[in-house]
């Protein structure tokens, strides 16, 4: 993995978790490796894979067992998705008004968006 400098190294690592739960490759009640294998993993120091299993547990996306390992939580990757979806949505919403648009010009063209690629807004 080539991490970028603009954000932390242990955010970037829980992102790529993440994107590994969300894309099916870590099922729901699957073990993560452990913190050793992970620091080999990424060419990162213990401390560092901490900070991102800690990071992932605080987002209730792992559950650690002390002296057994770390583990998917149930519903992770819809709780994902969902996630990110909300934060497109609002990243969106909040571009939209910048340039002016009101609530129903975003609604309005939001809907067009979605009748243009064949959806039905709802």
């Amino acid at each position: 993995m080539i991490f970028v400098e603009n954000l932390p190294i242990y955010v970037q690592i829980a992102n790529d978790i993440k994107d590994q739960i969300v894309a099916g490759k870590l099922a729901d009640g699957d073990k993560l490796l452990s913190l050793r294998e992970y620091s080999l993993l990424y060419a990162v120091t213990a401390l560092t894979m901490q900070r991102a299993l800690g990071l992932l547990e605080a987002e209730a996306v792992i559950d650690t067992k002390k002296g057994v390992g770390s583990f998917v939580k149930a519903g992770a990757a819809a709780q994902l998705k969902v996630r990110s979806v909300d934060e497109l949505v609002n990243d969106f919403i909040a571009r939209a008004g910048k340039m002016g648009l009101n609530s129903a010009q975003i609604m309005h063209r939001v809907a067009q968006g979605v009748a243009k690629i064949g959806g039905e807004a709802k």
